[in-house]
């Protein structure tokens, strides 16, 4: 049996691991190989041998298995020496088989007896004839024949090298491309009835799948806020939307060095990989044990910014500044619950005094609701919304990072209400549907916000990131980073302030 190396490339680091049966990869045990990955499933992809074959199937992950750029599902697909794996965010795995050609070359073709030569036998006599310089035509049809019999069989070889090609497609226009894909009785029973899957009461696969980027704020649509002198505890949100144009611009001024993603040089601490998300779910299960509520919607923003259960985050600062609300729109208010979805909310009603007693006195300023620009000014105020405890953390990392670079961090996301939430996964499909309201998101529990990094080299990326493990050890936040295009890290802060006994 020949050897099989895989060669992974992921978040967590470079390593080869050798192919003896059976491997599943995944984001967290029960996979045979966990990766730091948070765009993976729990079960996201097995790569196994089947009797002298190496296969590989996708366990019916959220972001799915691509086989040299080719999304693969349902049967399993044939691997072979060169090929390349990419799942999750920016995992990569190359195929080593010892001894066996390359993926890029054709596979040999076995030896097949070639057809049958079509006869040119004649008869003695006219043999003989010809022998004798007879008949010129029949020479002729003799070298026809021979030039029609090698075109014959050179055809069949090239038929064979296609149908080897294509596995047995028969489709040279997919030539290099289609991959053997093997009869459903060969289909392991795992594979018929899947673990990869994700699961809407796992907050394990909540945290990962929740994580879905806004629209791009345009800071020339923000408005400037101008807090009451006598509210003590709002003056600080008197910021001007061209203050908050000028820190953006900061933020992303040209850099001397590669920046990205995935920049070279790029060294990512132990605490911001593994598993990854499992202090945050004992603390959001303690959230939800305790009594808290998540917002349904804006109005239930709104009235916990009215009862002081989240606090208003001043939209930019010297050292951070915010880019959320880039999904929010005008239209008027609606209530949510999974029961009945989305309904406008009518005047009058419990919520619609909510909203109506904050625009009266939103910080010091006064909003109409029946305008559509002043509702969605309301909303992206709203979606700046903080556990009070958060603030500080926030401010440590950003202070932390102005006094080394000079320039303010990019926070691209805080407080989301539900239905929020859900808009945005409407035209994610890489996230599950919710069908319940039995979990708890993050973000909508106040206590999370994510820190966009691939406009930064190597260099302020690790700064940040060592920063946060540090901060990690000290016990004030669980962090992550994430990959693909929400390339930032999201970072959780204990609501109460003491650590999940792990």
């Amino acid at each position: 049996m020949r050897t099989a190396t895989l060669h992974i490339d992921a978040p967590d680091g470079v390593r080869e691991v050798t192919l003896e049966d059976e491997l599943t990869i995944g984001r967290t045990p029960p996979a045979q190989i966990v990766i730091g990955d948070s765009g993976l499933s729990r079960k996201n992809t097995t790569i196994f041998r089947e009797d002298d074959e190496l296969l590989v199937v996708d366990e019916d992950s959220t972001n799915g298995t691509f086989l040299n750029g080719e999304r693969i599902s349902g049967a399993p697909r044939i691997l072979r020496s060169g090929d390349v794996l990419t799942i999750g965010s920016s995992t990569k795995i190359r195929i080593e088989i010892d001894g066996a050609a390359s993926a890029a070359v054709p596979p040999p073709v076995r030896a097949e007896a070639p057809p049958a030569p079509i006869s040119t036998a004649q008869p003695a006599a006219s043999a003989a004839h010809n022998a004798a310089g007879g008949n010129g035509a029949q020479t002729k049809m003799l070298i026809a024949a021979g030039a029609l019999t090698f075109v014959i069989v050179f055809g069949a070889l090239i038929a064979l090298l296609v149908v080897s090609r294509n596995g047995g497609s028969g489709n040279a226009a997919n030539s290099g491309a289609a991959r053997p894909v093997l009869a459903s009785g060969l289909i392991p029973k795992r594979v018929i009835d899947p673990l990869g899957g994700e699961d809407e009461d796992d907050l394990d696969d909540l945290i990962a799948s929740w994580e879905t980027e806004e629209k791009e704020l345009d800071t020339t649509s923000v408005a400037d806020i101008k807090a009451d002198p006598a509210a003590v505890d709002d003056i600080d949100l008197n910021v001007t939307a061209a203050f908050l144009a000028a820190q953006e611009r900061k933020s992303l001024e040209a850099r001397n060095g590669e920046t990205g993603i995935r920049p070279a040089g790029l060294d990512v601490p132990k605490e911001l990989f593994g598993d990854g998300v499992i202090k945050q779910k004992a603390k959001l299960q303690q959230m939800k044990g305790t009594g808290y509520l998540q917002p349904m919607d804006f109005a239930e923003l709104a009235e916990k910014r009215l009862k002081q259960e989240l606090f208003e985050m001043p939209m930019a600062t010297k050292s951070y500044y915010l880019v959320v609300g880039g999904s929010a729109g005008e239209g008027p208010f609606t209530s949510f619950s999974f029961q009945t979805g989305n309904a406008e909310i009518a005047p009058g009603s419990p919520k619609y005094k909510t909203l109506e007693q904050l625009a009266a006195n939103f910080g010091g300023q006064k909003y109409d609701l029946n305008d559509p620009s002043h509702r969605k000014q309301m909303r992206i105020r709203l979606l700046r919304m903080f556990n009070k405890r958060a603030k500080p953390v926030l401010e440590e990392v950003a202070n932390a990072y102005l006094e080394k670079f000079g320039r303010p961090l990019r926070v691209t996301s805080l407080t989301r209400s539900m239905d929020y939430q859900i808009s945005l996964n409407a035209t994610n499909a890489n996230s599950f549907k919710v069908r319940g309201e039995g979990s708890l998101p993050p973000h909508t529990s106040g206590c999370a916000f994510d820190l966009a990094r691939k406009h930064m080299t190597a260099e302020e990326q690790n700064f940040v990131m060592a920063k946060l493990a540090e901060m990690e050890r000290a016990n004030k936040l669980d962090a992550l980073i994430e990959y693909g295009t929400n390339a930032c890290w999201h970072i959780f802060i204990y609501f109460d302030g003491i650590p999940p006994r792990m």
